[in-house]
């Protein structure tokens, strides 16, 4: 699987806790996620895998 995060990718962002992950667009508005959020995507994609071969995008909103 590839996660693509969403189009604005925060340095400085804050942990959340929360990610939203979706098809191979990200939905309208303004998605934005923190490096926090993506890496915790990754290892949770890491220790329950539920995609196998697929690309998917993983977003917040703010």
């Amino acid at each position: 699987m590839m996660l693509a995060p969403a189009g604005f990718l925060g340095h400085g962002g804050e942990h959340t806790g929360r990610y939203r992950v979706g098809g191979e667009r990200v939905p309208g508005g303004e998605p934005r996620l923190s490096y926090a959020d993506l890496a915790v995507a990754v290892v949770d994609e890491i220790e329950r895998p539920l995609r196998h071969r697929e690309r998917v995008s993983v977003f917040g909103f703010r």
